[in-house]
């Protein structure tokens, strides 16, 4: 995995020509580049484990389950702080971007892009995943309701055999 995004800097003041906003430089874009790569790597090990989550789900594997939830919450962590690293690139015009060059910039896109597709996909597995947890969770339920019902019949017609063999003859009192 990549090391995460480098510390925002600014240009120091120029005597010569006003001080530039860090939007116009290459480190600015740069910067960028390499959350954008993070934040890619992060969503790859994240799509990983759904995909493990999945096949955890459909062998029923409470344990692996819990182990691929505790492992996704650091990842997750990770994944918000790059997204908040990432915020003021969200306030900007990207035109106004100095870029090392038309290569560079078409590269940062690609990466972007890769990053939403596999957070959709993502996102869909976990959906599926909750679905399958989901009517697991009400089978079982359901499984439970039975064996509480069959145990209640079964109750009451043993309340009832009972009753039906002991009598109580009141004529000789």
């Amino acid at each position: 995995m990549s090391a995460p995004c480098p510390p925002q800097t600014t240009s120091p003041p120029q005597t010569t020509s006003p001080p530039q906003t860090t939007t116009q430089t290459v480190a600015y874009t740069e910067r960028l580049v390499a959350c954008l790569q993070h934040r890619l790597e992060l969503l790859e090990a994240l799509h990983a484990l759904a995909a493990a989550q999945v096949a955890a789900a459909v062998d029923n594997g409470a344990e692996a389950t819990l182990g691929l939830l505790a492992r996704k919450q650091v990842l997750l962590e990770e994944l918000a702080s790059v997204h908040s690293q990432l915020a003021p690139y969200h306030r900007d015009d990207p035109e106004q971007r100095v870029w090392q060059s038309a290569e560079r910039r078409q590269q940062c896109q690609q990466v972007a892009d890769r990053g939403q597709q596999l957070l959709r996909e993502t996102l869909q597995l976990e959906q599926g995943v909750l679905e399958q947890m989901s009517s697991r969770r009400d089978a079982v339920a359901a499984q439970l309701q039975d064996g509480r019902d069959s145990l209640l019949a079964h109750t009451a017609y043993q309340a009832d055999s009972l009753l039906s063999q002991s009598s109580l003859d009141i004529g000789d009192l």
